[in-house]
């Protein structure tokens, strides 16, 4: 750190920022680093069944989109969920041409066992923190990715 006791401006705040975020990266990959069991969701499958279960049944074009992801990066993400019966592919519902994705009963139980050992690894993570500090550090870090996922758009564009 910069060792100025947390007043930092400008440039000396973005150095923090970018290193901290790379740091936050390589540590809170969950499955290597904060549960370690086998056979937990990686990123991408906890991500992409959320996805599922939030948005339904849906096209890998529009989970592609969803997740700002190539059509074949989403297909081999689906392939091991498929494996493990995590996800079945149906017909779209538009467009009978169209595989369409749904999460299975199994993959529900996966992705809400898997979210509750990474909220119970960030109690015990964040356990002093004050409920103000994680509601801040919630917001900021939502606004965060926001923008971060704003500026993928536009690139996109």
């Amino acid at each position: 750190m910069s060792g100025n006791n947390g007043s930092n401006t400008g440039k000396e705040s973005l150095e923090v920022i970018e290193h901290e975020i790379a740091m936050l990266l390589r540590r809170a990959d969950f499955k290597r680093t904060l549960d370690g069991k086998k056979d937990s969701l990686d990123r991408s499958g906890y991500i992409l069944l959320h996805g599922l279960m939030q948005n339904g049944p849906a096209s890998f074009r529009a989970l592609s989109l969803l997740l700002q992801l190539d059509i074949s990066t989403v297909s081999r993400q689906v392939a091991p969920l498929e494996n493990k019966g995590f996800v079945i592919r149906g017909k779209d519902e538009k467009d009978a041409r169209v595989s369409a994705l749904s999460i299975t009963e199994s993959g529900k139980e996966a992705l809400l066992a898997a979210k509750q050992d990474r909220k119970e690894a960030y109690q015990e993570i964040l356990f002093e923190w004050t409920s103000e500090e994680k509601d801040i550090f919630a917001e900021l870090l939502t606004r965060l990715n926001r923008k971060i996922a704003d500026r993928k758009k536009l690139e996109q564009n």
